[in-house]
């Protein structure tokens, strides 16, 4: 349970119970220079510090599901941190040599390809988990295109090569 009760009545019994010393020292409680006191007047605990936030790491075990329509859905885990505003960059290229072009970044581990470029048999993409004062290691998959053989279009993932540093 956090500081200010879940109920009604809890939340009204906690704050009448603050009343008096918070009317007694309004002005020391806007005035000091110094936090602890502001909290200790107030007769609350001081907020916890917050903690560091962990390292973005690198995206994997990564899934490819095409639709009917051809987009691809594009999934993926990745151990960052959950509440730190990471977004993921995804970047794609169309052959083993080409450039790399940014589809965009996403707030989930996943992204859904609607605009695959016809007739090729393998994709390479290119995720980063980034935020706003770090960014992870890159990590690139491929898709490979198929048919069936019942004749249904397939989408299968491997490892891409590991990059130059």
């Amino acid at each position: 349970m956090g500081l200010i009760p879940d109920s009604k009545v809890g939340k009204i019994q906690f704050f009448q119970s603050k009343v008096t010393p918070w009317t007694d020292n309004a002005v020391a409680l806007g005035t000091t220079a110094d936090p602890q006191s502001v909290y200790d007047l107030a007769q609350i605990p001081a907020p916890a510090l917050p903690t560091p936030v962990t390292t973005l790491g690198m995206p994997a075990n990564f899934t490819a599901t095409l639709d009917q329509s051809g987009a691809l859905t594009l999934k993926w885990k990745c151990a960052s941190p959950r509440a730190s505003g990471t977004v993921y960059q995804v970047w794609r290229r169309t052959t083993p040599a080409g450039e790399f072009t940014y589809l965009g970044g996403v707030g989930d581990k996943k992204d859904v390809d609607a605009a695959i470029p016809a007739g090729y048999s393998q994709v390479t993409y290119q995720i980063q988990a980034v935020r706003s004062t770090a960014v992870g290691p890159w990590a690139q998959f491929n898709v490979n295109f198929g048919v069936s053989t019942g004749g249904a279009m397939t989408a299968s993932v491997e490892l891409a090569p590991k990059m130059a540093a």
